[in-house]
């Protein structure tokens, strides 16, 4: 009688976990039989395992990635791996294999064309879409952008706060010429908010994007449809790309001209 509750209670909790389990669209479903023949069919692949049906915001954010990542590259397998911890313990030792903490899911492994070599997701960050295409993109030469975010623009703009004003000038112009040559609707207005951002710190210094940061996110904490949240994110993401670690350009002084200096 009791073994007969119990596997009702199982049961239970299985149909509970399978009608609160969110798909991952992309995403290649992996077991210890086919783990390394499919991994190692990819220059890379980048595995979440986790229990046997996942869900909540880390799952989400990986599924995310999945759709990210599919529209971008034919070269990143992004997989999953569920790991049972009752009956027969499907894919337990697989995760045993490569250390996954089971008190602690999920684990996001890095394979480069091989299951001997593999990078894991920094456990002091949190599971979000960024993160993970922020680890894709510093452990392969593979680039999963933030929304909005142009590649080639990113690479030009490396520390750009810091340049000399006229080499700054000149990066504008030229990528001006880049903007003109985009053939993409959405890249065409992305390339246009990054020619706005580099004249705007050009003109005020690099507190420019600090205030335009805060200004962005009070705006898209406020009542806005989801295309306008959208929009916002973007500008947040191009932002960020002008970033830089150590400002050591002075900025100008309020109130003043480029000529006043």
């Amino acid at each position: 009688m009791m073994r007969i509750l119990v596997s009702l209670l199982l049961a239970a909790l299985l149909a509970r976990n399978a009608t609160w389990a969110i798909s991952c669209a992309g995403c290649v479903d992996l077991d210890e039989i086919n783990f390394k023949n499919t991994v190692e069919r990819f220059p890379f692949a980048v595995v979440k395992f986790d229990i046997a049906f996942p869900y909540g915001e880390k799952h989400e954010a990986f599924a995310a990635l999945s759709k990210a990542a599919h529209r971008v590259t034919g070269e990143l397998l992004v997989a999953t791996v569920g790991i049972k911890d009752y009956g027969e313990l499907e894919n337990k030792a697989l995760g045993e294999r490569f250390e996954v903490d089971d008190k602690n899911f999920p684990a996001i492994l890095l394979f480069k064309g091989s299951v001997e070599q593999y990078v894991k997701f920094p456990s002091h960050l949190e599971v979000t879409l960024d993160n993970l295409k922020a680890f894709v993109s510093s452990n392969t030469p593979l680039y999963i952008g933030r929304d909005g975010c142009l590649k080639e623009f990113n690479d030009a703009i490396q520390n750009y706060a810091n340049l000399p004003d006229e080499a700054q000038l000149s990066l504008i112009e030229d990528l001006e010429t880049q903007q003109g040559n985009l053939s993409k609707p959405e890249e065409k207005l992305s390339g246009k908010y990054y020619l706005l951002y580099m004249r705007k710190i050009n003109e005020n210094g690099y507190g420019f994007l600090e205030e335009e940061t805060k200004r962005l996110l009070r705006l898209k904490a406020g009542k806005v449809t989801a295309a306008k949240k959208l929009e916002l994110q973007q500008k947040l993401n191009i932002l960020e790309a002008f970033r830089v670690h150590n400002i050591t350009k002075v900025a100008p002084e309020k109130g003043s001209s480029k000529e006043d200096l």
